[in-house]
């Protein structure tokens, strides 16, 4: 299992992107900025979104989560016969004293979750045992500040749009509703920033920045010990009168 994100810049962009169609007029066309070999959008009237800035709001949220089980391998199926804690989960690094390092659980045949058979990958062959699959994750909240700049010959206007939805509870509410851990925090004043295209014409475009929370979740395979050995060592020592 390689590090996987909760959330990522696409999501990101796909949930800002959904906020600005509901708002703009119809036909007004929403594309990410910086594309190569891309001409414009053929509508009049269009904007794009290019990230500017990643910044931490807060130290990490940590979360363990260790899962374990009885369970054997017979080439790329593992059948588990019995829980001990957690929940097993697609993708995890599977831990155990005779797994292969890196074994990782592809799919899932009947276990969904608990006791069942699941894929695996390498093919091993590995008897009756104890078995982990524990992760660990990091939240970082993070401010996301995106440039919009928004173009055409009613970009005024819909930077008005703009700048008006996304400092209002209609855009708090919007963004809960894409279902991605996405909220607007504010954005600046617009600015015009006249436009040079591929024609040498000069367009009319104006601009905002446009600031966001995210709160993606970075998870990293984590093995923990399943006991502890506790010895006595005896500390009296014998000094000298």
């Amino acid at each position: 299992m390689s590090a996987t994100l909760s959330l990522t810049e696409s999501q990101t962009l796909t949930a800002l992107r959904s906020f600005l169609l509901s708002v703009l007029p119809a036909g007004t066309e929403v594309v990410k900025g910086q594309d190569n070999r891309v001409s414009e959008p053929v509508g009049p009237n269009f904007v794009t979104m290019t990230p500017l800035l990643k910044s931490r709001l807060s130290t990490n949220v940590n979360t363990a989560q260790d899962c374990a089980f009885n369970g054997a391998i017979s080439g790329n199926t593992l059948t588990v016969s019995s829980m001990i804690l957690g929940a097993i989960a697609l993708n995890a690094t599977l831990f155990g004293p005779n797994v292969l390092v890196g074994t990782t659980i592809t799919g899932n045949v009947t276990g969904n979750g608990g006791v069942g058979t699941y894929t695996v990958s390498p093919a091993q062959t590995v008897a009756q045992q104890v078995m982990a699959c524990g992760t660990q994750t990091m939240l970082q909240a993070t401010k996301v500040t995106v440039q919009i700049d928004v173009h055409g010959p009613n970009s005024s206007d819909n930077a008005q749009i703009i700048t008006t939805a996304f400092r209002d509870s209609y855009a708090t509410d919007f963004f809960q509703s894409t279902g991605y851990d996405v909220s607007p925090l504010y954005a600046d004043d617009a600015r015009q920033m006249p436009f040079l295209n591929g024609e040498q014409q000069i367009e009319e475009r104006w601009s905002i920045d446009a600031v966001l929370q995210t709160n993606p979740v970075l998870t990293l395979p984590q093995q923990y010990a399943s006991e502890l050995n506790v010895n006595i060592i005896d500390v009296d020592a014998t000094y000298p009168a």
